[in-house]
């Protein structure tokens, strides 16, 4: 599995992406958060189960993070104090960052940055976060197959990637930032990625699920 510097070396190499809005949706809102990764020895990234009663995206799982605040000197400062104030995540490195990714149900779009956390027990502030979940990227890298929902856009067929996460689901724009990661590590691991499994989930099945 790759190391902090193989990874940031991966993340070097792939220029990020401005994804655009979302058709007939205006994602304006830049929302800072934190790819937290540790090694245990493997890679582990960190994730949260947002708390059922958050005005936006309850119960989804994402990476800590928000909008940005006056005394944040950058997005990248806003994705580590959110992870701070969420998570009780401490940054001990930066790697790099990801793809700017726009979120379908919300005018926000995730700015992530990728960071080698410090070890330590988690203290998910119970007024946003129900539960942290940790993921191996070996777990994915290794996997059969990728769930994913195909769509049409501009008559070309798309993968939304989804994946199980335990009794979690993770979709949307934390899970294409998610499978962005695993591109970087699959990059510098030199192997590719595994293949799609597009039958498993619909839309429909994931909002019942949420």
């Amino acid at each position: 599995m790759p190391s902090p510097d193989a990874l940031a070396n991966a993340l070097a190499a792939r220029a990020p992406v401005h994804h655009p809005d979302l058709p007939g949706r205006s994602n304006h809102i830049q929302a800072g958060v934190l790819v937290g990764l540790r090694w245990e020895p493997d890679p582990t990234c960190i994730l949260t189960v947002r708390a059922p009663q958050m005005r936006a995206h309850a119960g989804e799982v994402c990476f800590p993070g928000g909008r940005p605040e006056p005394g944040d000197a950058d997005l990248q400062a806003t994705a580590a104090r959110e992870a701070a104030e969420e998570v009780g995540l401490v940054v001990e490195a930066w790697l790099g960052r990801l793809s700017s990714w726009p979120v379908y149900t919300s005018p926000h779009r995730l700015e992530p940055f990728v960071a080698r956390i410090a070890p330590g027990p988690f203290r998910p502030a119970a007024d946003e976060v129900a539960a942290v979940v940790a993921v191996p990227l070996r777990d994915w890298l290794d996997a059969p197959a990728i769930a994913g929902i195909p769509w049409v856009h501009e008559g070309r067929t798309h993968m939304s990637p989804v994946f199980e996460l335990g009794p979690h689901l993770l979709f949307g724009a934390t899970a294409h930032a998610f499978l962005e990661l695993l591109h970087v590590a699959a990059a510098a691991r030199g192997q590719p990625l595994p293949p799609w499994d597009p039958h498993r989930y619909t839309w429909e099945q994931l909002l019942i699920r949420r």
